[in-house]
């Protein structure tokens, strides 16, 4: 009764309703300048980074070398990377700088004009073929990339070796390479005043008593330190892998799309970051950067799954899982790909 008097009634004061049209086009015109204010705010905090990034003894080892960072090469004049962009994160720790090995390699994928960063975790003891050198573990290729003999180790080469075993292994076309060393995780965690990590597990400290809980939680750089580096866990690298997994995305998710955080980060890590790439500019990775809204992890099926060669044991993925994945990422389909697997991303 009550629903067919009111509809009585609008039909009766429908001819006083203003025209629909002229509102639409004021909300579109609203959210488009909404949009153009936010691009601007990001610019202009990426034009401040970038600066900061110049005036620094920043480490660009070069693979194909970068170009130097200008003042004038600004992230909003840097042409749009139009195309998908595959960044290879490793994170490496060392034995007093004689060597490093990569224990966390992560792929980063930013699918052509995207504003979500996809993130892959590749077990660091995945059973592959070194080009040229043959079989090891994924983790050890930058070991057998860097070292010199008589030298210190070149880590833009160890980073290099790497990202061509990756490609060899899934496919996966690598466009750049950030290497981060564990000494300078502290420095750059606590730059962004402490980095939001979750843990699938409680994790016991390396020294005392303490237990990191599971769950979500932000540590300075000291504890985010002793986290990665405690070994004894109960599924071993696995667990290993998995923390190094969280912190990353956790850091990514701290400093991409912000740029005065991202400023930070590239003053603390003037020492404990290098970056290497061919095929894409400082500059684009930048502007890529401040653009990114969202970080995804997308599940390969890494479960277990491990094989002993000549009694030395290494992670194999399910290629079942893992395949279409590393297809989606190389073929730019990405995007649908999540689409139809919803439950394989978090």
């Amino acid at each position: 009764m009550i629903e067919e008097q009111l509809r009585e009634t609008f039909e009766r004061h429908e001819t006083l309703a203003p025209p629909s049209a002229p509102l639409r086009a004021a909300i579109d015109r609203a959210v488009v300048r909404r949009r153009r204010n936010r691009l601007t705010r990001r610019l202009a905090g990426a034009a401040a980074a970038l600066v900061a990034v110049a005036s620094l003894p920043f480490a660009l080892n070069t693979t194909a070398a970068l170009p130097a960072i200008e003042n004038t090469m600004l992230p909003g004049a840097a042409p749009p990377v139009d195309r998908p962009l595959t960044v290879a994160v490793l994170g490496v720790d060392d034995d007093g700088g004689r060597s490093y090995r990569a224990d966390t390699v992560l792929v980063v994928h930013v699918p052509a004009g995207s504003h979500t960063a996809y993130l892959v975790s590749l077990p660091r003891d995945l059973l592959v073929e070194i080009p040229d050198r043959g079989r090891a573990r994924l983790g050890e290729t930058f070991y057998f990339g860097s070292q010199r003999k008589g030298q210190s180790p070149d880590l833009a080469a160890g980073a290099e070796l790497t990202a061509r075993t990756v490609t060899a292994t899934t496919g996966m076309p690598i466009d750049a390479t950030v290497t981060v060393r564990f000494s300078g995780l502290r420095e750059v965690t606590d730059a962004l005043g402490g980095v939001q990590i979750c843990l699938d597990r409680p994790v016991p400290a390396r020294r005392g008593d303490h237990i990191y809980p599971a769950g979500c939680q932000r540590l300075d750089g000291r504890s985010m330190l002793d986290l990665l580096r405690q070994r004894r866990l109960p599924h071993g690298v696995y667990d290993r892998d998995a923390n190094g997994r969280a912190f990353v995305r956790g850091l990514l998710g701290s400093s991409v799309g912000d740029p005065v955080r991202l400023a930070r980060v590239v003053k603390a890590a003037a020492d404990g970051i290098s970056v290497a790439g061919a095929g894409v500019t400082t500059p684009q990775l930048l502007r890529v950067a401040t653009e990114i809204d969202a970080v995804t992890a997308v599940d390969i099926g890494s479960d277990f799954r491990g094989v002993t060669i000549d009694k030395v044991e290494y992670e194999r993925l399910d290629p079942a899982r893992s395949a279409p994945v590393f297809a989606a990422i190389r073929d730019n389909r990405l995007v649908d790909w999540v689409a139809a697997n919803p439950k394989a991303v978090r």
